[in-house]
């Protein structure tokens, strides 16, 4: 084995360590999104009434009635069009595995809609900016570990040009 071959080893190998990483989270987000989503307004109140009669009993357990209550104010459609992006995200990481470049456009536009989702449809507290941090972070890995491996075209960049100074034409040919 070369050490290009090696190189080129070692650089798929990171590859699916983090997509590993990434099926898990976006898999769990995915679960969580469409269960808020597809839980009934009976299910939701009941759970804000545990949570609320907790609270009263306990006061260590107001801080997830104050956070029951704002989670189930957000209407149902937002969570079921996260699980929905989550889902073309997963699909994204799926097609990565497979060094798609199609993969890491899906992947993106999922991340990248993600992100923009509680800007939209949110108030502003919503927003997480350290998971639009950390999106950014794996989209910008993805993408420079995907052109290396040569998933975008031509040939991986860990890899010597081949081409023999014969093999160019010469000017006139």
């Amino acid at each position: 084995m070369t050490l290009d071959e090696n190189t080129q080893k070692k650089g798929i190998r990171t590859l699916h360590i983090l997509l590993i990483i990434s099926f898990v989270y976006t898999g769990m987000w995915a679960l969580c999104h469409f269960m808020l989503g597809l839980t009934g307004p009976e299910t939701r109140q009941t759970m804000l009434e545990v949570y609320q009669s907790m609270a009263e009993q306990n006061e260590s357990f107001s801080a997830y009635a104050i956070f029951c209550e704002k989670l189930f104010a957000v209407p149902q459609w937002y969570f079921l069009i996260c699980g929905l992006l989550d889902a073309v995200s997963f699909g994204g990481l799926m097609l990565m595995w497979r060094l798609r470049k199609n993969g890491f456009h899906c992947y993106t536009l999922a991340k990248l809609l993600l992100m923009l989702m509680p800007l939209l449809f949110l108030d502003r507290s919503y927003v997480g900016f350290g998971d639009m941090m950390m999106a950014a972070l794996f989209i910008a890995y993805y993408f420079f570990l995907m052109k290396s491996l040569g998933a975008f075209g031509g040939t991986p960049t860990t890899q010597p040009d081949t081409s023999s100074p014969s093999d160019t034409p010469k000017d006139g040919e």
